[in-house]
């Protein structure tokens, strides 16, 4: 269980894995309609947010190690995340206030191996957001550009965001903190329904949570 120490710090930050070969910066009327398109995205999610997954951690050397995880998420700037053991046993907690992500210790975090970690200065993300496929921060002003397959990115100080080829969702982003930058990906998404799958990447370990059914 000692990769479920990565876990926590992980979900508290996330982004975009804009992997495409090649971009190219707009301006003018494309820029704008790239903005408002990302900029509408994280109004999609409805909160309160309640949803539970389950997840593998795979570590660079090592078996694939199970978890299951759960969020719980009144408004924006009241986000719990909790990650538990195959066993239903608490290993840690997020707290997000809207500023910072607190992390805290669960009953089975010896167990795990999970020792604790500190805050996470995040500013205003969304843990919810992220995880229901939307931006994780809201969308400023930023540099805009095409992808050679049509996708649009975004990209500021905090977060890059990647659409899909044919602009209607968020396939990926990339979300920075102080000390970690963070991926995530929506693979065989094919709408803006709320995604199916989320992997999540970060220092070289692969997290991969399947939404369970409601």
């Amino acid at each position: 269980m000692a990769a479920l120490r990565a876990v926590a710090p992980l979900l508290a930050a996330v982004a975009i894995c804009a992997c495409a070969p090649s971009r190219t910066i707009v301006t003018g009327p494309e820029a704008d309609r790239a903005e408002r398109f990302f900029a509408g995205l994280p109004g999609r999610v409805d909160f309160p947010v309640k949803a539970s997954y389950s997840g593998m951690a795979m570590p660079l050397a090592g078996d694939a190690v199970p978890f299951v995880a759960g969020i719980s998420a009144p408004s924006p700037e009241e986000e719990m995340v909790g990650l538990y053991d195959p066993f239903g046993r608490g290993v840690a907690f997020l707290e997000n206030d809207g500023r910072r992500v607190t992390i805290s210790r669960g009953p089975a975090a010896d167990l795990a191996g999970f020792r604790g970690a500190d805050p996470l200065d995040t500013g205003p993300v969304s843990l919810a957001r992220i995880l229901s496929g939307a931006p994780g921060y809201m969308v400023a002003s930023a540099e805009a550009a095409r992808y050679e397959d049509g996708a649009w990115s975004l990209s500021d100080g905090r977060q890059a965001l990647r659409s899909d080829p044919g602009r209607r969702f968020l396939a990926g982003a990339e979300y920075r903190v102080p000390g970690m930058r963070v991926t995530v990906d929506y693979p065989g998404r094919e709408s803006a329904d709320l995604p199916e799958r989320i992997v999540l990447s970060v220092r070289g370990v692969k997290f991969t949570l399947r939404r369970d059914a409601e």
